[in-house]
């Protein structure tokens, strides 16, 4: 007897393990498939959502990109102010040396950009006379000197930076 009960049970073993090889083939169980579907919805969702956090950081990009251009043609805008009062204010400026009025400076009233805090010196002179033929001069102690040039003179600097009026 107890041969038979240990065989009966060997024979149970084996029928339940054949039941599972079985029911693989068969496919997923329901409660599997439930899962699985789950699971697909989940990663549907979380695909969506990034989805449309990608596209409002593409719309947030493209308001960025749009205030970027905005503010790069306001630079360029001043840049360009600034280039055009630059060659002004150079055009308008002498420095340090001999300049023929109407050639290297423009005609008019110039006074120094900074006050002048040692001796220094300028000189007027009808222009092709080799500063021979003065019309007005000064040796300079301090202050802010000032001169009106007209065309047809040369002007002698060695007072600093001059600035037209």
């Amino acid at each position: 007897m107890i041969l038979g009960a240990g065989m009966g049970a060997g024979v149970d073993t084996a029928s339940s393990t054949d039941n599972r090889d079985v029911a693989a083939e068969q496919g997923p169980s329901a409660e599997e498939t439930a899962e699985q579907d789950d699971r697909i919805r989940a990663a549907e969702q979380d695909a969506a959502a990034a989805i449309a956090a990608a596209e409002e950081s593409l719309a947030d990009l493209e308001v960025r990109e749009t205030e970027l251009d905005e503010r790069e043609a306001a630079i360029a805008a001043r840049e360009e102010a600034v280039t055009a009062t630059e060659e002004r204010a150079a055009a308008t400026q002498i420095d340090i040396g001999t300049w023929t009025v109407g050639v290297d400076v423009e005609p008019g009233s110039y006074r120094t950009v900074d006050a002048v805090t040692s001796t220094c010196y300028w000189g007027i002179y009808r222009t092709g006379t080799n500063k021979a033929d003065i019309v007005d001069n000064d040796v300079v102690q301090g202050g802010y000197p000032s001169v009106t040039l007209r065309e047809g003179q040369d002007f002698e600097n060695g007072c600093g930076v001059w600035v037209k009026q």
